[in-house]
C-alpha cells in the first residue's frame, strides 16, 4: 500500500513539472540520447585506437596510429552523416583536428626537418587532405545551424594543412632587400654629386666677384655633375622597381608550386597509394604491382616484396658491406614496414568493396607470423642494433597490427563459395 501511493506521487510530480514547464520532456529525450551517443561512443573501435594515440610517445608510431585512427573516425563521421546526426559529426570532427594537432606537433617536434621523416609528413598531408574534402561535402548537406563550427573545424584542418606543405616544400631563402649590389654605386654616385651641388649653392653673397668668376670657372664642371646626377637619378627607380618585380615574381612562381602540388596531392591521393612507385620499391615491382588483375594477386606481391627485404636484411646483418652497411639496413628495414603496412591497406581496401580476398588475408596472417618470429630473433641477438632500433621497433609494431588486422579480417571477408554437389 504504501508503495502504491509513493508511485502515485511520483507520477503526480511529474505531471506538475511537466505542465509548469513543457521543454522537460524534450530535454530529458536529449539527455538520454546524448548518453547513448556517448555509450555507444567508448564502445565504438576508435576508442581502444584513441587511448593508444593519447598515450604514444614516439611520434612516428602516433602518426602511424594517427593514420588508422583517422580511418575510423572519418567512416563514423560518414555514418553519422547518413543518420543526419550532426551533433555527432561535430564531436567527432573535433577531436579529430585535436588528434591532427597533435601528430603534427610529435613530429616536426622530433623531427623538424620533413627530409628525415618525409614519408611521415606526406601519409599526414595526405589524410588530412582526404578529411577536408569529406568535410566539406558534410557541410553542403548539413543544416544551417550546424554550419559554422563545421566551418571553424575546417579552417583549422587547412592551417594545419598548409603547414605541412610548407615544411614539405619550403620557400627559398630571400636576399636582404638592403645588400643588392646595384643600388650600391647609385646610391655612392648621388651621395658623391650632392656634395658639389651643395657647395654651388652656398657660395658667400660678400664676395660676389669672386663667387661669378669661380662659378663661371667651375660652371662646366657643376653642369656636368648636375647632369650626370640627374641622369642617374631616375635609374636608381627603375632598377628598384625591377629588383622588386622579380621578387614578386619570384614568390608567385613558388605559392603557385605549392597549391598545385597540394591539388595534386588531395585528387590522386587514392591512386598514388596503389600505382605511384613507392620509394621502396623497384620500378619492375612498381609495374608488376600495377599490372596485377585482382587485390589477392597485389596483396600476395607486396607479401613477397616484404619477405625479400627480410630475407635481405638479415643477409646484410651476416655479411655487412663496406661503406654502407648503416644505410643498406635502414633502407631494408623501413622497405619492408612499407611492404606490409601497403598489404595490410590494400587488405582493408578490399573489404570494404566486398572482394573475395580470403586467400590474401590467410596469406598476410600466416607470413606476418613468420616475420615477427625473425624480427623478435633479430631484437634478441642484438647484432648492431643501435643503427636500427627505431626502424625494428617500428616493423615490430606494424607486423603485430598487420596480424592483427588479418585476424579481423577474416571475419568480415566475404566466404568463399561453397560448391553444391549433384
Amino acid at each position: 500500500m504504501r508503495l502504491r501511493l509513493t508511485s502515485c506521487v511520483f507520477v503526480i510530480a511529474i505531471a506538475l513539472v511537466c505542465c509548469l514547464n513543457p521543454d522537460f520532456l524534450s530535454s530529458a529525450a536529449t539527455g538520454i540520447a546524448f548518453g547513448n551517443l556517448v555509450s555507444d561512443k567508448q564502445r565504438s573501435p576508435s576508442s581502444e585506437l584513441q587511448s593508444r594515440f593519447d598515450h604514444e610517445t614516439n611520434s612516428v608510431h602516433k602518426a602511424k596510429l594517427f593514420e588508422k585512427l583517422s580511418d575510423e573516425q572519418l567512416a563514423e563521421v560518414r555514418h553519422a552523416s547518413q543518420s543526419s546526426d550532426y551533433n555527432a559529426v561535430g564531436m567527432i570532427m573535433e577531436k579529430y583536428r585535436d588528434n591532427a594537432r597533435a601528430a603534427v606537433d610529435a613530429l616536426k617536434r622530433e623531427h623538424p626537418n620533413a627530409d628525415h621523416q618525409i614519408n611521415g609528413y606526406k601519409q599526414l598531408q595526405i589524410h588530412i587532405r582526404r578529411a577536408i574534402r569529406d568535410l566539406k561535402e558534410t557541410i553542403l548537406l548539413a543544416p544551417d545551424e550546424y554550419k559554422p563550427p563545421l566551418g571553424i573545424v575546417e579552417h583549422d584542418l587547412s592551417l594545419i594543412d598548409d603547414e605541412l606543405l610548407q615544411s614539405l616544400f619550403p620557400s627559398p631563402p630571400q636576399p636582404p632587400s638592403g645588400s643588392s649590389p646595384e643600388n650600391q654605386p647609385i646610391a655612392n654616385n648621388t651621395s658623391s654629386s650632392s656634395p658639389s651641388g651643395s657647395a654651388l649653392e652656398q657660395t658667400p653673397g660678400g664676395n660676389s666677384q669672386a663667387a661669378s668668376t669661380d662659378s663661371t670657372e667651375s660652371n662646366p664642371s657643376g653642369t656636368s655633375s648636375a647632369t650626370s646626377s640627374s641622369a642617374e637619378q631616375p635609374k636608381s627607380e627603375p632598377s628598384a622597381d625591377s629588383q622588386e618585380k622579380s621578387d614578386m615574381n619570384i614568390q608567385n612562381c613558388i605559392l603557385t608550386a605549392v597549391v598545385t602540388c597540394g591539388i595534386a596531392l588531395s585528387t590522386c591521393g587514392d591512386l598514388r597509394a596503389q600505382f605511384e612507385q613507392k620509394d621502396y620499391l623497384s620500378p619492375m615491382e612498381s609495374d608488376k604491382i600495377r599490372d596485377a588483375e585482382t587485390t589477392n594477386d597485389r596483396l600476395k606481391l607486396f607479401v613477397t616484396f616484404a619477405d625479400d627485404r627480410l630475407k635481405k636484411f638479415q643477409y646484410e646483418l651476416q655479411h655487412p658491406s663496406a661503406n654502407r652497411h648503416g644505410e643498406m639496413l635502414n633502407g631494408l628495414m623501413n622497405g619492408y614496414v612499407g611492404c606490409l603496412d601497403d598489404a595490410a591497406d590494400l587488405m582493408q581496401l578490399g573489404i570494404e568493396k566486398q572482394e573475395n580476398i580470403r586467400a590474401g588475408v590467410d596469406l598476410i596472417n600466416t607470413k606476418a607470423k613468420e616475420f615477427l618470429e625473425v624480427l623478435n630473433k633479430i631484437s634478441a641477438d642484438k647484432v648492431d642494433i643501435d643503427i636500427y632500433k627505431d626502424n625494428l621497433d617500428d616493423a615490430i609494431e606494424g607486423t603485430k597490427d598487420a596480424i592483427t588486422d588479418s585476424e579481423k579480417a577474416k571475419k568480415a571477408v566475404a566466404p568463399p563459395p561453397v560448391r553444391r554437389k549433384s
